[in-house]
């Protein structure tokens, strides 16, 4: 008797915290889209998990196909993707974030050798933070890669930008430089004469942001094409 209500304790203690049943989330994926990932972290520090959605739409008229003797994948992905943010409470779960313009699809239409941009990292709960990490990988047409990472801190039921890291590297040389970006000091970190291919002694130089604006989520692009996405107190102007 014992050792069957120590296996049940186990199990309890084992089971995740608020495993959600599947029509849980029902409400927020729309007839012809799909749950591309879901989260389950505490976002706000409360003890409780709340939920992040990455639904896609799978309308077959976003599938394009390319022509005979392209580089690149044959059929290209251009289905929109939805980033849904979900606070839980003891009333269960409200949404407090939904964008339709943030997040890239899987392919793009004039990058036909274009890796998904969600493929390496994609977005994530981690350390009580929201982290939204993109790629750009091409199998032809450029050696660069560029590697970025937003991380974002609830404040309320908003969330803040407060860091934000960027890679850019080739392939064919090995060269890569690393900026690294603290939006609550409101310095920056950049390190150059980095190699992939050969130990060189890099440099670090620190820079001091002209100014500590706050920056969110719902008000924000993440494509900026830029190690310095706040430019002049604007984002990626």
């Amino acid at each position: 008797m014992l050792k069957s209500q120590y296996l049940l304790l186990l199990a309890f203690l084992a089971a995740p915290s608020f495993a959600a049943p599947p029509d849980e989330l029902a409400q927020w994926v729309p007839s012809g889209w799909k749950v591309n990932t879901k989260n389950i972290g505490d976002l706000n520090r409360d003890g409780i998990d709340d939920v992040v959605l990455v639904i896609e739409e799978t309308n077959p008229a976003n599938f394009k196909k390319k022509p005979e003797g392209s580089l690149g994948p044959n059929i290209l992905n251009l289905n929109p993707r939805r980033l849904i943010i979900l606070l839980r409470s003891s009333s269960g779960l409200k949404e407090v974030l939904r964008r339709d313009d943030l997040l890239p699809s899987e392919s793009a239409e004039d990058m036909d050798c274009l890796a998904d941009p969600l493929e390496n990292g994609g977005v994530s709960i981690a350390k009580g933070n929201l982290v939204i990490e993109l790629q750009d990988w091409r199998s032809c047409g450029s050696y660069g890669v560029v590697n970025e990472k937003f991380t974002f801190r609830t404040q309320g039921t908003r969330f803040q930008l407060i860091g934000y890291d960027r890679s850019e590297s080739s392939r064919s040389t090995g060269d890569r430089s690393e900026y690294s970006t603290n939006y609550l000091t409101g310095k920056r970190k950049i390190t150059t004469g980095l190699n992939d291919f050969r130990d060189f002694k890099p440099e670090v130089s620190w820079k001091r942001l002209p100014s500590k604006r706050a920056y969110f989520l719902n008000e924000i692009s993440l494509y900026c094409d830029a190690a310095d996405p706040a430019q002049k107190d604007n984002w990626c102007q």
